[in-house]
This record gives structure tokens, C-alpha cells and sequence, in this order.
């Protein structure tokens, strides 16, 4: 699996600290029992590796210790995964990265149990730098995206169309995983509190722009590269800014509010695509990743001037750039 990593091309330059973090990934899930091993071993590291990239450029930036930044990073991933096992089963999402999803084949309490699992792996990783403030920094950051979950479920159908609920949703979904993989490599770095600030800022930021490029490319991607249906948000009924911004200029649609407001089949769906595809709603989006991606660069600009700094520079730049 570490011979055939795929990464973003901004990051090829750490490809051998990513194979170490992605051989870490595959020895954990080396030691844990059947059948629960070696569906982790297919799973883990399987992305962009986008999160662990994060924390190990963030910490070269500040020179960090090489063994704790690969440990570091590996427990950041396990817990993106973790997420992304209850994030399906809540969603009901069929695919992911291509392939089917847990719940598809097993059991929705063995679902959890096995997202559960991986929760408290990564705990023991965090716990393992016997660095208190990390394992702070960690705890909060779970407690923030499961209340955001939880709000959005229980949110009033008319929040769900405005830009507030999108925002708290995808800051909690996205952006605080990211805004903690940067302030805890920092914090191990033992940088000052300004630069882990900063650190944090610029994880923040690149977080919300990364998402909100997720939700475009939900509308305007290739399935294959995608590894996922096209649409599948709308077929979820979750608005997203695409569709969010289309139906802020188009008060009288119908269209995209029906996919939005039941079941809708392929047709319904592609004609919605092609509704937001074609009104301005995602020039408009990418307008805002970009901003946000100009705030993630300026935070970026107060670490010290080296080559891991200018590489999470054009990993910020190829974020509001990628294909999937």
C-alpha cells in the first residue's frame, strides 16, 4: 500500500515522511484482531492524506521531532477516518473513495463499533506524546464536530438554507479536524503562542476552503475521480453552498428545492446539477474558497521562511485547484 501512495502533487516532496505515516497506519492495523484488522488495513490511509500532511509540514516548519510528528499525524488520520465510518452510516452514503462503505456490508452497531475503535486508537496515539495540552486540544476537537453533527440533525428545516447553519456545519465538519492537526504539531514543536495561533488560523481557514471545494466538486466533478455518485449531497438532501447561493438568487425554483425536500431520482438530481452548474452559483463558490485560501496564506505568512512553509503554501493553492 506504501509503494502505491497517492498523494497531491504539492506533497511529493514529503512522500518519504507520508510512506512512514502510512506504514505506521498499516502496523496498528496489523495488531488488531479479525475481521476487524483487515478491513482497517483497506481503509486506513487510503485519501489525500491532506490532515497528516498538515501536521508533519507544520512541524518541520518549526522543526519538530521526526518520531513524535509521524505518530502525531498517523493519530490525526485514524481519527479522520473514524469520522468518515460515522459520517457514512448517519448519511447513509453508499461509497466512499471509490468503494463500498462499512455499513454496506456490515452490521450498523458493528458500523459504529468499528468508528468507536478507531476513536480510541487515536486517543492512545495523542496519549503516547504524554503531551497533556495535545490530548486537550484532541478531546475538543471531537466533542466539536459530534455537536455539530448533532445540531444539524436536530436543526429546523428552515436553517438548513442559510449560509449561518452551512458555515457552524462545516467548521465543525472540516475545518476544526484541520485547525487542530496544524495548532498540535505547532504545540509539539513547542512553538510560541503566537505561531501556534497562527498555526491554527491557517488550518482553520484551509479547512472551509477544502470543504466548500468538496461541495463544488460534488456538482461539477467526474465520478471516477470522485470516487463517489455525482450529486451525492443532493440525493442526501444536504445543502450545500453551490446549492445554497443558487437558491439565494433563484427565489422562484423548483427544481432544487424538490431533490432537496424528498427522495429524488437520477433525473431529478442531474437536472438540479445542471440548474446550479448553470446560474453563477459555482463561480460564486469558488470565489469564497478562494478568499479563504488568501486568509489561510496570510496566517501561513507569520511561520518562519522555509521550504515546508512554501510547500503548505502551494497546498493551499492546489486545494481550490483539485479535480477530487
Amino acid at each position: 500500500m506504501t509503494a502505491a501512495l497517492r498523494l497531491p502533487p504539492p506533497l511529493e516532496p514529503i512522500r518519504p515522511e507520508m510512506v512512514q505515516v502510512a506504514w505506521l497506519l498499516q502496523e496498528m492495523a496489523k495488531k488488531i484482531e479479525e475481521p476487524l484488522g483487515s478491513m482497517l488495513r483497506s481503509i486506513l490511509g487510503g485519501g489525500k492524506l491532506l490532515r497528516p500532511a498538515l501536521v508533519v509540514l507544520v512541524g518541520q516548519t518549526f522543526t519538530a521531532p521526526q518520531e513524535p510528528l509521524h505518530d502525531l499525524a498517523a493519530a490525526v488520520e485514524v481519527l479522520h477516518t473514524a469520522t468518515l465510518i460515522h459520517d457514512d452510516l448517519v448519511d447513509e452514503a453508499p461509497i466512499r473513495r471509490g468503494r463500498e462503505t462499512l455499513h454496506m456490508s456490515w452490521p450498523a452497531g458493528a458500523t459504529v463499533l468499528a468508528g468507536d475503535y478507531l476513536l480510541a486508537q487515536s486517543a492512545a496515539l495523542v496519549a503516547g506524546l504524554e503531551r497533556p495540552i495535545l490530548l486537550k486540544v484532541f478531546a475538543e476537537t471531537l466533542c466539536t464536530m459530534c455537536t455539530g453533527e448533532i445540531g444539524q440533525m436536530f436543526a429546523a428545516p428552515e436553517e438548513q438554507f442559510s449560509r449561518e447553519m452551512y458555515y457552524l456545519r462545516i467548521e465543525a465538519k472540516t475545518a476544526s479536524l484541520c485547525a487542530a492537526a496544524t495548532e498540535m504539531a505547532a504545540m509539539l514543536a513547542e512553538a510560541e503562542e503566537p505561531l501556534v495561533a497562527a498555526a491554527r488560523r491557517f488550518g482553520w481557514e484551509l479547512g472551509i476552503a477544502f470543504q466548500i471545494m468538496d461541495d463544488v466538486l460534488d456538482f461539477t466533478g467526474d465520478e471516477a475521480r470522485l470516487g463517489k455518485l455525482a450529486g451525492s449531497d443532493l440525493r442526501q438532501r444536504l445543502v450545500t453552498l453551490p446549492s445554497l447561493l443558487y437558491l439565494e438568487q433563484s427565489e422562484s425554483d423548483v427544481v432544487v428545492r424538490t431533490v432537496l425536500s424528498g427522495p429524488g431520482d437520477g433525473e431529478h438530481v442531474q437536472a438540479a446539477i445542471e440548474a446550479v452548474c448553470g446560474s453563477g452559483a459555482i463561480e460564486d463558490a469558488l470565489a469564497m474558497a478562494q478568499a479563504h485560501i488568501g486568509q489561510a496564506q496570510q496566517a501561513l505568512s507569520q511561520l518562519p521562511d522555509n521550504v515546508p512553509r512554501q510547500i503548505l503554501h502551494s497546498l493551499a493553492q492546489y486545494v481550490v485547484e483539485r479535480k477530487r
